[in-house]
């Protein structure tokens, strides 16, 4: 073998050794850390499920608007490997690896084989990167974008040995992945600007290299442009789809206004993100931890500084184009030091580190040969090691990231996969309404047995006691998603039956009840609720207890706490049911002030219940906050109560007895004074 092919053989050995070692990092214990699922990751899983059902979309309005190449790609790691948290994170992490192969092949030609070794390398063990391939959420997509869109750029420029058509298929793979970008995130539109922002800098400072292949990098301009252009029809003809640019667009309206201080302070916080102060949310990182730390800083000012001084050299001029268009959204748009906004700089960040590494190395070379490697290794080991227990221990572990990755969520769940409960199992906690059912989606997820229905209730405003053989058992996770709160009279309720429960850790409470006796007594004292229909169903029979909606729930009572309020302020009726049949179905209830059936005074739609897992003898109640208009005028009004669909509106259908329908009831009367 010659010697000329050893270097190769040894730099191949060596990129698959930190590809090995960047995929391990990223895949272990990947289905439990981050802790348990996230918002934005649930919202993914969601979208996933649509892909899953058929529904191929360019754009998706939820989530203030949302990019479609995660959730395809989420959707196809689930038809293959099935529903769980590791395999919607899956796409993400090999992402990251990939982003890393990008980053080797992209760098070699950008500034020779070492120096791309060792961006690679530093962006496998490093905590940002490390961070942002370990959740599934899409901005994870946009490093390995634009690695390899500057890859095909590079090598359409340089063109060495190759033929004009190999050069132009280059020039073109370089605007797909380029372009390719407005279908990840929000932030990567910006790379799109990296090839005519090439044009300029070469017609100023390289016109030769312009003049060899203007052809082909206005080839890749137009097929950007392409690329680009289904997505920008799309928004241009419904720009109610994206709500997530006027959030964040609040910087620029003040510049157009003529006030530069918004701008000026993003603009220094995300310059300063790298060296001094980083992304300021625990979502995404150790709150303020900044990219580097003193030691590796002044390899990257060093390699900026070195790219800056070679400016003339059109590959310099591309890194640092890369880096500057990369962190162009961070620039202009809130948070300030954002990782997500700045994430398809990343290689171009690590990239400029090994150029510093990398001159380093030669001038300790230049006297002790061994003491370059030496730096090299240290530097690595220290950085991994550094960042590893940043990521595994302080970030993991902190408190704020258990809350915001539903950590006692899924504590629950590994409960339940670990022990069998004697009877049913209730969960009380904030997001599991029809408009909100975080914490029931995550848990979804991190549970691994089947064989459970689960019934869920926000312990602050509504409560369940589940019908069933044996005990019930409820649990109440500490830190799920937000405050946990709990209204005083369901409380109390519950509390009167409840036995508290050991647990091993402090992630949940658990309560066992082994008959919901306060329950059957409050439905005793109530059972004697006045009923009665509005005006234009005063024909029907008169309504009697318990009252049957839609076939599937029971109204077993009601009861107004305050039946005299003034103008502007609340009622509060609670309502018992029973359920009468399985059905998943959303179901929302309304509760109406009214003076003749018809007009409203005041109104509340909401149910704390969950209506997937409810189980025919089911029984819940339901708090009622009922705020009253403030020129709501004096007088008597009636409390009008219903039940409908979210989804449809259609309102469930009310058993009368007779031949005539109904679709709400009047449970008692308020009289309005001052």
């Amino acid at each position: 073998m010659s010697s000329a092919a050893n270097p190769r053989r040894w730099d191949l050995w060596a990129l698959v050794a930190l590809l090995l070692v960047g995929a391990a990092l990223r895949l272990v214990a990947l289905g439990d850390v981050p802790p348990g699922p996230g918002y934005d990751e649930l919202q993914n899983a969601r979208l996933s499920e649509r892909v899953l059902a058929g529904e191929w979309a360019i754009y998706f309005p939820e989530n203030f608007g949302q990019e479609p190449l995660y959730p395809t790609l989420a959707a196809l790691a689930v038809r293959l490997l099935g529903w769980s948290v590791f395999v919607l994170r899956l796409p993400g992490a090999l992402a990251g690896v990939l982003s890393m192969l990008a980053l080797y092949l992209a760098g070699r030609r950008l500034a020779g084989r070492r120096t791309a070794l060792l961006a690679a390398a530093f962006q496998a063990v490093s905590f940002w990167p490390l961070i942002e391939t370990r959740m599934a959420l899409e901005m994870a997509l946009l490093p390995p974008l634009a690695g390899l869109g500057v890859l095909f750029l590079v090598r359409g420029v340089d063109g060495r040995g190759r033929s004009r058509w190999h050069t132009l298929l280059d020039f073109t793979l370089a605007g797909l992945f380029l372009g390719g970008h407005v279908y990840a995130y929000t932030a990567g539109r910006a790379m799109g600007l990296l090839s005519p922002a090439l044009l300029v800098y070469l017609l100023l400072l390289d016109r030769c290299t312009l003049r060899r292949h203007w052809s082909g990098l206005l080839l890749l301009c137009l097929v950007t442009l392409l690329v680009v252009a289904p997505l920008a029809l799309f928004l241009r003809a419904h720009p109610e789809a994206e709500q997530r640019l006027d959030q964040l667009s609040g910087p620029l309206t003040a510049l157009r206004q003529g006030d530069f201080r918004p701008v000026l302070e993003i603009t220094a916080g995300t310059l300063g993100m790298l060296t001094l102060r980083g992304e300021p949310q625990w979502l995404y990182n150790i709150a303020g931890r900044p990219v580097f730390d003193p030691l590796t800083s002044l390899f990257f000012y060093a390699g900026l500084a070195l790219c800056i001084a070679r400016l003339c050299d059109w590959r310099c001029g591309v890194t640092l184009l890369w880096l500057l268009v990369g962190l162009g959204p961070g620039l202009v748009s809130p948070p300030p030091a954002s990782f997500n906004h700045t994430l398809a700089a990343q290689p171009a960040v690590y990239l400029m580190l090994a150029l510093g590494v990398d001159a380093a190395w030669e001038w300790l070379a230049r006297r002790r040969a061994w003491t370059g490697p030496l730096m090299v290794a240290l530097l690595l080991m220290l950085n991994g090691v550094l960042s590893c227990r940043a990521y595994f221990v302080t970030w993991a572990g902190a408190p704020e990231v258990r809350e915001l990755y539903q950590g006692s969520i899924t504590a629950i769940a590994h409960e339940l996969d670990a022990h069998d409960p004697p009877g049913p199992v209730a969960v009380g906690a904030p997001y599991i309404n029809y408009w909100h059912p975080w914490n029931a989606v995550g848990f979804d997820l991190a549970l691994r047995r089947e064989d459970l229905s689960v019934r869920w209730f926000n312990p602050g405003g509504g409560w369940v006691w589940p019908a069933g053989t044996g005990p019930i058992t409820f649990y109440f996770p500490a830190d799920p998603l937000g405050p946990q709160t709990f209204d005083p009279m369901l409380e109390s309720l519950f509390a009167a039956d409840a036995t508290l429960l050991p647990t091993a850790n402090d992630d949940f409470t658990a309560f066992r009840v082994a008959h919901p006796a306060a329950l059957e007594e409050r439905l005793h004292a109530l059972a004697d609720t006045s009923l009665a229909w509005p005006p234009e169903l005063a024909h029907l029979p008169p309504p009697t207890l318990p009252l049957v909606f839609g076939d599937r729930f029971a109204l077993l009572a009601a009861e107004l706490r305050e039946n005299i309020v003034p103008p502007g302020g609340e009622l509060r009726l609670i309502t018992y049911w029973e359920v009468l049949a399985a059905d998943p179905a959303p179901v929302v209830a309304f509760v109406h002030l009214t003076s003749d059936g018809q007009d409203i005074w005041g109104q509340h739609d909401w149910l704390d219940v969950r209506t997937v897992g409810l189980q025919p003898g089911d029984r819940f109640a339901q708090v009622h906050r009922v705020p009253v208009k403030p020129e709501t005028p004096l007088g008597l009004y009636h409390i009008q109560l219903g039940l409908y669909g979210p989804d449809t509106l259609l309102r469930l259908p009310i058993a009368t007895g007779g031949e005539g329908t109904a679709d709400r009831v009047w449970v008692g009367e308020a009289l309005v004074v001052e």
